[in-house]
């Protein structure tokens, strides 16, 4: 994270304090003197393409879900708390700082200055608020805003003026003037794009799993539970994302056949690159014995010569996860459209490996 943003409503509760310069501390106290008294008690603030889901985070961040849920609910986006634990896994990862949610360059200081993770988490809370509310303000999607977090507010009106829809292309656009207008330089994975990281929004959607997917029981998927998940794992990564005529990866987007490839290589099956063809390949079974992980399929969604026109990964309790005209996430079988359209479902053996 490393936006400067307007701070509302401060209040610097200091439950862990850690001994940190004298510097920081003038510039905590003088922050905590210009924001003190204002009001923070603002009307709930949404958003249609939000990312809701189980928060996919190993001890030492769930830990803190307690206290993320006290400051999403103080400042009214209680439904943004599994997100934003999300957020700090990725920020955190396995570090030791107590400054959880990297919130210290947010409002001007250098990294890690805060060791209170009661003030990371009330300011992070806060930020996030903003670069939500400016997103929705600048009309751009959620992954725009997502990215926002890391490259700062800057970003919001760049994909404002570009299509209003985050890509990949446009974070590596973004990041390669801010690095040429920085004079920077790396030599690390991220070059020549060395301002933030531009997979941002793919790791942090990573750490969600969708609610609502039976995995256990009689839904127990085909593939395995390991490998379903991390299938999972991988689609979540591209949730508000656009539909993109024959796009096949990250860096281009993704059609409906081109998703389901690109997700299934991750573990281990080569699917052929069209829908038909990946209906082709497919066991083909009835609706009563589909199971989460089984592909369904669907007929006369455009014109073409083929019968098969669209294809989406089945996740059990009636929902798809596809991309499709309205973007990639999860989606209703059993709506009007999709059940005028619907082909059938067909399964792929995990035997069905990659050389």
């Amino acid at each position: 994270m490393s936006a400067t943003v307007a701070v509302k409503g401060t209040v610097f509760v200091v439950r862990y304090w850690k001994e940190i310069t004298i510097g920081v501390v003038f510039s905590l106290i003088l922050m905590a003197g210009l924001l003190l008294g204002t009001n923070s008690q603002e009307e709930p603030t949404g958003y249609i393409n939000s990312p809701f889901g189980k928060a996919n985070v190993p001890p030492h961040i769930e830990q803190w879900k307690g206290l993320v849920q006290e400051y999403t609910t103080k400042y009214g986006i209680p439904e943004y708390t599994d997100f934003l634990l999300a957020l700090m896994y990725q920020e955190l990862g396995n570090s030791q700082t107590l400054d959880i949610m990297q919130s210290s360059e947010s409002v001007g200081l250098p990294p890690n200055a805060i060791q209170d993770p009661v003030m990371s988490v009330n300011l992070g809370v806060q930020h996030f608020k903003s670069v939500l509310e400016d997103g929705q303000k600048n009309g751009v999607d959620f992954p725009a805003i997502v990215q926002s977090y890391n490259f700062g507010s800057g970003y919001l009106s760049f994909v404002s003026s570009n299509g209003k829809k985050h890509s990949v292309k446009l974070a590596q656009q973004f990041s390669l003037t801010q690095t040429e207008k920085q004079g920077w330089s790396c030599s690390d994975w991220r070059a020549p794009y060395c301002y933030g990281d531009y997979t941002y929004v793919e790791k942090v959607m990573g750490n969600l799993m969708p609610t609502g997917i039976a995995v256990g029981g009689e839904d127990v998927s085909p593939l395995g539970e390991q490998a379903f998940n991390a299938i999972i794992s991988e689609a979540n990564k591209y949730v508000g994302w656009p539909y993109v005529w024959g796009g096949s990866d990250p860096h281009r987007g993704f059609d409906c056949s081109g998703f389901t490839q690109w997700i299934f290589a991750k573990v281990g099956v080569k699917l052929p690159r069209t829908a038909q063809e990946q209906y082709d390949v497919s066991s083909k079974i009835p609706p009563s014995e589909a199971k989460p992980g089984d592909f369904i399929y669907f007929t006369g969604t455009y014109e073409t010569n083929k019968y098969i026109t669209h294809v989406g990964i089945y996740i059990g309790e009636g929902k798809m996860f596809d991309s499709n005209g309205s973007g990639i996430g999860i989606h209703d079988i059993h709506s009007s459209y999709w059940k005028s359209h619907l082909a059938g479902f067909g399964r792929v053996s995990l035997r069905r490996k990659t050389p």
